[in-house]
This record gives structure tokens, sequence and C-alpha cells, in this order.
């Protein structure tokens, strides 16, 4: 895909990269998309109400993070890996296709895959895939989610359209207390622009 010049623009538009990845497979998924909704869990807070009329702020943990994409596909997977131009059902129902031969047969399974979401907006020409290095000298934007879930992938043609909305759900912290969410950006100014991610490993390398 190729990615047209926006650095000049005053915010990010029209265009963006999105990569899914359970570690083996690494599914583009911009082909298919059209909206992007990243829904960041909120750091939960209470109060407790004192006797002398003052209250206490009690802290809990971030909610659940969801990424949401929605998309037009015309086939039951993508039969390809390192591409996705067919459907987004195969990630849902157990994990990405990668087998070439046709017709898909893909049935629900209790299979739960861990993924690596990643979307990337930039004005680098030279990147194409979301987990991509960036230029020195280009803007770039990413967001990434490890040791998340595929919890949803619902089809609906309400608008004499196929269209199918996948969601992805997954938490802030591992159970060492590691981050599972970061954000990255370059405003072109820095030594160096964003780095590649590197290799997903589920449960032992969310990025490099």
């Amino acid at each position: 895909m190729a990615i047209n010049s926006t650095g000049d623009e005053d915010a990010w538009q029209r265009q963006a990269l999105i990569e899914v990845t359970d570690g083996t497979s690494e599914m583009q998924l911009h082909a298919l998309t059209e909206t992007i909704d990243i829904d960041m869990g909120e750091r939960e807070l209470d109060k407790i109400d004192l006797l002398n009329l003052g209250q206490l702020p009690k802290h809990g943990s971030i909610g659940i993070t969801t990424v949401t994409f929605e998309g037009y596909c015309q086939e039951a997977g993508s039969d390809t890996a390192d591409a996705s131009t067919a459907g987004y059902f195969d990630m849902f129902a157990s994990n990405p296709v990668v087998d070439a031969s046709q017709p898909l047969d893909i049935d629900v399974s209790n299979t739960l895959t861990r993924y690596r979401v990643a979307i990337l907006w930039t004005e680098d020409t030279g990147a194409d895939e979301a987990s991509d290095a960036t230029a020195t000298s280009k803007k770039a934007m990413r967001f990434v989610m490890a040791e998340c879930f595929c919890t949803s992938c619902k089809t609906t043609m309400t608008d004499g359209i196929v269209k199918q909305t996948l969601m992805f759900k997954g938490i802030a912290f591992d159970k060492s207390a590691s981050t599972n969410i970061k954000m990255e950006s370059n405003d072109s100014s820095a030594s160096g622009g964003i780095p590649t991610l590197g290799a997903y490993t589920a449960g032992t390398t969310k990025w490099a």
C-alpha cells in the first residue's frame, strides 16, 4: 500500500496501516478496513466518604482496552499469510488462515489465540506495514496492543452491503505488571524514527 504524503496536514487523515499478528502470520488489514476505533480502558476511580464529610479517592486499575475495525469482507478468512484482502472471520473463529486452498471452511473453535495489534499513521512512503520502522525525517504515530484477544466478529447487511466488525480486547498490564499497550510518535525532528516492532511471540516477546 503506497502512503500519500500527509505530513504537512494538520491532522492524520484518510490513511492508516493495520497489522494483526499471532506470532506466526502477519495479517495486513488496511485493504479491508474503513474505520478504526481505539477505546482505552479508563483508570477507575471511586470515593470513600469520611465521617467528617471529607472524602478519599479510591484508585482502581485500568479497565479493558478495545480496538474495533469495520471493513468489507468477501470471504470467510484470508487464504494468504502476511496479507488480508478477503475476510476477518478466521481471526475470531480460531487463528489466521494460512492455507491458500479453496474453498475455505473455517469452523469456530475454543482456541484462544493471543494477538498483537498495531496501527500506524505516517507520511513515510517506505513503510508498508504497521510494524515497520519509519524514517528520521518523516512524521509518524503508532498504537500497539499486545497479548490481546479477538472477541467479536459481527456481520451485517443492513445498508445493502456486507460489512464485518472485528473487535480485539486486552488488558493494560501482564501478570508481572509490564505494559501490554504503548503509543509511539516522531515529529520528524528526532535523531531517529520510530523503530520496527520486531517479531511477536505470545507470552514472551511483545515487541523488540
